[in-house]
């Protein structure tokens, strides 16, 4: 059978790695050190790849097309969300036009195909025997110490909690402890894709606002949420029509808002409709008043203070999970109807927030004044805080380390492979990383 260039068969050459030594169109030597990660997220195919370019060392996202000139008839040139692309990898160079970001940078090209000498039958045939996956890290293979391996993934994971901490700790010096708190619950919700333009909402609508609203407040709050993302039908272009949008669009209208976000800022490509955006800002619109008896700070401090000691992961989760309700109940967007219902923010989810958001922040603030009853609870909560959800990095970093799939790991240590390959794995930094110090 003929095989045929596809942008799943560049991929896969580029992921293994079947040519290092190449040169741009520009005539500009690239070495390639990591591939980078298979990307599942709208924007790149390869996350964090690793090159140098005329000798210095770079790191970025790879887009891979077969004719260059696919870049712009895709339409990536006018799209924010890759401007994030450091090369552009290609089969064929068919174009005049430079590779542009929509922030008006120019992408290197690589042009493949001159590069392999191979027919792309033996190119296919090395692939199959090499597999799919990426090859784990080199230095694994050496370490033998599952318990060594266990104590270094502990201590990065506390060493993230200490940094967190940190970040808390100098918000709360310069802003109101309600909004830092806000914006910290606000980005732990959007996940990995939509963390930053859930920070960028809190921003824009800072808690104060939402505090303040008396008159229908649920409905009041959501159309605010929902109308500064941009995420409201009218503003997508789209024509639902029931009894709830209708009253969140009259609600939003009445109020003459006219700075918000847009839709294409936000992220639904390859996301489990449960987890959509309009869900988590609706769960976030729900979550804000159960927690504002007081004040949101204070409240969700108390969830802390009272978590009984080895079962406290259970009370803070309880305090944070939303259930369906109203419309939301049996929708995943708006005219999105699914026939079963489901949590707006599940135990998954709010252990997310609790262990990213709600800890480090009583951590801060219990340092900041000086409560150390306070401080001491939330690091044990912390360190005994059980296996949560695995997301695409810990799995990677599972891969990459060897590790079962099925592996146990505590929250801490699942943070612990956060940690190592944001801080060493991302830039492959190998001679920083404590598995490879601990090899020496």
């Amino acid at each position: 059978m003929e095989i045929k260039i596809t942008e799943k068969l560049i991929s896969r050459i580029w992921q293994n790695k079947l040519v290092t030594e190449l040169a741009t169109e520009n005539g500009e030597q690239i070495h390639i050190i990591h591939p980078g990660r298979s990307s599942n997220t709208h924007g790149c195919d390869f996350q964090d790849a690793v090159f140098t370019i005329n000798g210095k060392m770079t790191t970025g996202n790879i887009e891979v097309h077969i004719k260059s000139s696919q870049w712009h008839s895709h339409g990536h040139h006018r799209n924010p969300k890759y401007n994030n692309i450091a090369l552009h990898v290609v089969w064929w160079h068919d174009s005049q036009d430079p590779t542009r970001l929509q922030n008006g940078q120019a992408v290197p090209i690589i042009c493949l195909g001159p590069f392999l000498n191979s027919t792309l039958d033996d190119l296919n045939k090395r692939m199959n025997l090499s597999g799919n996956s990426l090859p784990s890290c080199p230095l694994v293979g050496r370490h033998s110490n599952a318990e060594s391996l266990s104590k270094m993934l502990t201590a990065a994971g506390e060493e993230r909690f200490t940094a967190k901490t940190r970040v808390f700790r100098k918000a709360l010096k310069e802003e109101d402890a309600r909004q830092v708190l806000y914006r910290g619950i606000a980005r732990a919700l959007g996940y990995a894709q939509n963390a930053k333009p859930c920070e960028e909402l809190a921003n824009k609508l800072p808690f104060i606002i939402l505090e303040g609203i008396k008159s229908e407040p649920d409905s009041t709050r959501q159309a605010l949420l929902l109308g500064v993302a941009g995420l409201l039908p009218s503003q997508r272009h789209s024509s639902v029509e029931d009894r709830e949008t209708n009253k969140l669009e009259m609600i939003w209208q009445s109020l003459g808002i006219t700075e918000t976000m847009k839709e294409v800022d936000w992220c639904f490509f390859r996301v489990r409709p449960d987890n959509f955006p309009t869900r988590r800002l609706i769960a976030l619109s729900y979550l804000i008043p159960r927690h504002s008896k007081t004040e949101l700070h204070q409240e969700i401090l108390k969830l802390v203070k009272k978590a009984p000691r080895g079962a406290g992961h259970y009370r803070l989760e309880n305090g944070l999970t939303v259930v369906g309700r109203g419309y939301w109940r049996n929708h995943l967007d708006f005219g999105i109807a699914q026939k079963k219902s489901s949590s707006l923010l599940g135990r998954e989810k709010a252990s997310a927030i609790a262990i990213n958001t709600v800890l480090p922040f009583a951590c801060a603030w219990g340092e900041l004044h000086s409560d150390l009853k306070l401080k001491e609870k939330a690091v044990e909560i912390y360190r005994r805080y059980p296996k949560a959800g695995d997301n695409e990095l810990t799995l990677y970093m599972k891969q990459q380390l060897r590790l079962n799939q099925e592996v146990r790991l505590s929250a801490c240590q699942q943070q612990g492979l956060i940690h190592i390959f944001k801080t060493c794995c991302r830039h492959r930094s190998c001679t920083e990383c404590p598995v490879a110090l601990n090899l020496g």
